[in-house]
């Protein structure tokens, strides 16, 4: 069972880094109330080629892409993502604080539980994994800040649509529309569900290397018999 532990539980972390990083770790809709605009919505979709959505999900990944492959506007009335973006910024560099934290305690529940020889370094990814939680908590709190600040009007929509699209429908249709639902997603949550169950995995563990499962045996009593001699020897 140590070795079990040994092999599956630098497993699940891993796992959870590459979910953490690769999945949807954000969705936003936007939209409107009024069903007029919402039929502009779907003619703007069609004349864009579905390039126009109401719905919006980043992973990590392709945040981090588009980061490196976005190029600044230029011009008079050019805005920067952190002029967009004012508002929530300082949520931004909070949640990102956070979420590198969630995924170095990964990679250090990888290592430790990888040389986890005894009960001790096993309860060391236990509380690392609590650790995490209780980031993880943190991150949601810092999130669920900035989205009320991005759906309450804060942030700009058409200009911060802008910075990532070139497309002058998009950007006209966005201008009559709100986030009306922002939220982390997938990315986030399978990190969140790792560390649970690496703590559930660590209890059952700790209870099956201490207290071994063993076979039952069945002791079949040996009945002697005794001869005719012996007894009446005896006599």
């Amino acid at each position: 069972m140590k070795t079990a532990y040994r092999i599956v539980t630098p497993i699940l972390a891993v796992a959870g880094i590459v979910l953490g990083v690769f999945l949807k770790l954000f969705t936003f809709v936007i939209g409107n109330g009024d069903d007029t605009i919402n039929n502009l919505i779907s003619a703007v979709s069609q004349l864009t080629s579905g390039k126009f959505s109401t719905t919006y999900e980043y992973s990590l990944f392709e945040l981090i892409k588009m980061a490196l492959t976005t190029e600044p506007k230029t011009g008079e009335d050019a805005k920067s993502f952190t002029e967009v973006a004012k508002a929530v910024m300082p949520d931004i560099y909070a949640f990102a604080a956070l979420f590198a934290v969630m995924i170095i305690v990964l990679i250090v529940i990888a290592v430790v539980s990888a040389l986890a020889k005894d009960k001790k370094k096993r309860n060391a990814a236990f509380f690392l994994c609590g650790f995490g939680l209780a980031v993880s908590i943190a991150a949601i709190v810092v999130s669920n800040d900035a989205f009320s600040k991005i759906s309450g009007g804060e942030v700009n929509l058409p200009d911060l649509v802008s910075l990532f699209s070139d497309n002058s429908l998009v950007t006209l249709a966005t201008a009559i529309l709100t986030v009306t639902s922002a939220t982390l997603s997938a990315g986030f949550y399978s990190i969140f569900g790792i560390y649970l169950f690496i703590i559930i995995w660590t209890i059952l563990s700790n209870m099956l290397i201490s207290t071994p499962i063993q076979p039952s045996k069945n002791h079949k009593v040996k009945h002697t018999r005794r001869s005719l001699k012996a007894v009446a020897g005896k006599k």
